[in-house]
């Protein structure tokens, strides 16, 4: 009986999934889809349309689906908080790394911390705080939510960014920023070696929401006497292991 109704639901939610991605069709077009006999499609499809999940054209004979599906992913995306689905993965990596791990939102030409992370190890605590905003370009969250853009919209950024030498390494040449960019984007990760605060390291990667935007990117801040080469490289691993493992959401 279980097995049953299990078949019976990957059934339906087989012609679902067929009419979100190939729009009307009808019950012969949805039979050599979905590889069913047209008495299983007819009869998956009926219950579909009871349900409210779906339509019948009465002119052309075809199901489509209906705006019922729609309201249900609303209340869905309304229920999803990201804090809450990144936190797991924020603790983890501060317990793994020892070191502060952020969560940003992208907020227009800035970045804004919206949780943060500390290990208990360390003595050594980071100056960054929830709520504090941070422009994109001279930060690892920043260039890391950039470099998923194109050239055009990184470069209206940096035309509209207050551009300023906020220590002797930040970047304030456009061919040498877009070289950065580059770099970025071959790698997977960004790096912010002091151009931001002198003393700090961080390493960054960026975070797509559900619409496969970059709207968020996660960090390990450290001292630079605690985050050597040797181990942002092993940190950069383990973030973009968490950015893979988070593009399955």
């Amino acid at each position: 009986m279980g097995d049953n109704i299990i078949l019976s639901a990957r059934r339906i939610f087989s012609l679902l999934e067929l009419l979100a991605e190939k729009g009307p069709l009808g019950v012969t077009e949805l039979s050599i889809a979905a590889g069913l006999n047209k008495t299983t499609v007819f009869r998956q499809l009926n219950t579909l349309v009871t349900l409210g999940y779906a339509k019948k054209d009465e002119k052309t004979e075809k199901y489509h689906l209906s705006f019922k599906l729609l309201e249900v992913a609303g209340n869905l995306l309304k229920h999803i908080d990201m804090r809450n689905m990144v936190r797991p993965f924020l603790e983890e990596l501060a317990a793994q790394s020892g070191e502060t791990v952020h969560l940003v939102q992208r907020d227009g030409l800035y970045i804004t911390y919206i949780d943060k992370v500390e290990p208990t190890i360390n003595s050594v605590r980071m100056v960054s705080r929830v709520g504090m905003r941070q422009p994109l370009y001279c930060t690892a969250v920043g260039k890391a939510l950039l470099a998923e853009l194109s050239d055009r919209e990184i470069r209206n950024v940096w035309e509209n960014s207050n551009i300023n030498q906020l220590t002797p390494n930040t970047i304030v040449d456009w061919e040498y920023f877009i070289k950065e960019i580059d770099k970025i984007r071959k790698s997977g990760y960004a790096e912010d070696n002091e151009e931001n605060e002198l003393g700090v390291r961080c390493v960054a990667v960026a975070l797509r929401n559900y619409t496969g935007q970059p709207q968020h990117a996660i960090s390990v801040s450290a001292p630079i006497s605690r985050l050597s080469d040797e181990k942002l490289e092993s940190v950069a691993e383990k973030l973009m292991k968490i950015k893979c493992e988070f593009s399955e959401f």
